[in-house]
């Protein structure tokens, strides 16, 4: 668990700068709303979402799961601890 706390808040933020968002700016859709990075990366993830499904491209609906996967993680943990927490 302490892995998953120390190394998913990393892993997201890199994947959204290393494929993600160079994806969505060259597929036209680079949309930045000028809130916080949070805000940004979840828009970005939308439309790569969008646009891989449009073209068939397997490998960055692939990403875009994983993405969406490590927030259900780091929701989980933080769910979790909320419960040890209250429980002690």
């Amino acid at each position: 668990m302490i892995t998953g706390i120390a190394c998913i808040p990393l892993a997201i933020p890199l994947l959204w700068l290393c494929a993600i968002r160079p994806y969505c700016i060259r597929n036209g859709s680079g949309y930045t709303p000028g809130a916080n990075i949070g805000v940004t990366l979840w828009i970005d993830w939308q439309q790569a979402r969008e646009i891989a499904k449009s073209k068939g491209d397997r490998g960055m609906i692939l990403v875009c799961r994983i993405v969406f996967g490590l927030h259900v993680v780091i929701a989980c943990i933080f769910l979790l601890s909320l419960i040890a927490i209250i429980a002690n």
